[in-house]
């Protein structure tokens, strides 16, 4: 009989699934992965399972991940104390050579794996291939670090087009073609609007946000764009470029964003196929 009602339980929820499938199949979902996320190497294969499913029910998505940690603990054993400014990494020649290192050649490639080994064709890209990002180097003293000025979808459209998971690595060429740092959350949103996602998905290290960040019950699960625009400026750090990704890309013509906590199993699941979502929902 728990056999049976095992079964039913199952049954119900793929049930539940169903109209979600059927909303997504071939729909554009952008979901970037930030690099807390990626330092549990159980909890990435879990989030490769995630990303595998949502390819296999026809959704096409493009994974954007971020490195800072990992980024900044390779600075620190060069030698180079990490320092910020409003969220945006001060990026020397030594530093950015680093971060190109971590992202492109430690970063990326073990992610590209872990979604092969999750059954995807995945394939990795940085902002320099096919020039699929433009940027500029940023005004004061921040170094190589940029914003984007521009996206070519072409190679990411062909790559969706036959199968392909693109797996984008926030370094870009500047107008002197050397490469820029540039924030992972700026780049989703960017692909986000020149791809015409419908989604577009943060995986982050917290529910989601919140009304008074020292209140854990008050999580909101859905706001407006221009409600998150308002809060902006007393955002943390780190949620700030998200929360402006967002409001950008909602203005642009994407359809919804989420922030997620990516350390919760099956997060994306649980977003997208079932009725009661997780984390906060931002509406245009």
């Amino acid at each position: 009989m728990n056999t049976t009602h095992d079964a039913a339980a199952k049954a119900a929820i793929l049930l539940e699934a169903l109209p979600y499938i059927r909303a997504w199949r071939s729909r554009t979902i952008v979901v970037k992965i930030g690099g807390q996320a990626l330092e549990d190497v159980n909890l990435t294969a879990l989030v490769a399972e995630d990303l595998a499913l949502l390819t296999l029910v026809g959704v096409r998505v493009v994974v954007v991940h971020g490195g800072g940690p990992q980024v900044s603990e390779a600075m620190r054993d060069a030698g180079i104390e990490p320092k910020f400014v409003d969220g945006r990494r001060v990026t020397d020649a030594r530093s950015i050579e680093i971060a190109r290192r971590v992202l492109l050649g430690s970063i990326n490639n073990d992610l590209v794996a872990s979604l092969g080994a999750a059954g995807l064709r995945a394939v990795g890209l940085s902002g320099a291939d096919d020039g699929s990002l433009g940027a500029t180097r940023l005004a004061g003293d921040l170094g190589h670090v940029g914003e984007v000025t521009s996206v070519r979808t072409d190679l990411v459209s062909v790559l969706l087009g036959q199968g392909f998971t693109p797996v984008v690595a926030s370094i870009a060429p500047g107008a002197d073609g050397g490469p820029l740092n540039i924030n992972a959350d700026e780049v989703a949103g960017s692909l986000a609007i020149a791809l015409g996602a419908e989604k577009l998905v943060f995986l982050t290290n917290v529910d989601g946000l919140y009304a008074d960040l020292g209140d854990e019950g008050s999580l909101i699960s859905e706001l407006k764009a221009g409600e998150l625009a308002s809060m902006v400026a007393g955002l943390s750090e780190g949620m700030r470029p998200k929360a402006t990704a967002i409001v950008t890309a909602l203005e642009a013509g994407v359809g919804k964003a989420h922030i997620l906590d990516g350390r919760v199993p099956h997060a994306l699941l649980l977003e997208i196929f079932t009725d009661e979502g997780i984390g906060t929902q931002v509406l245009p």
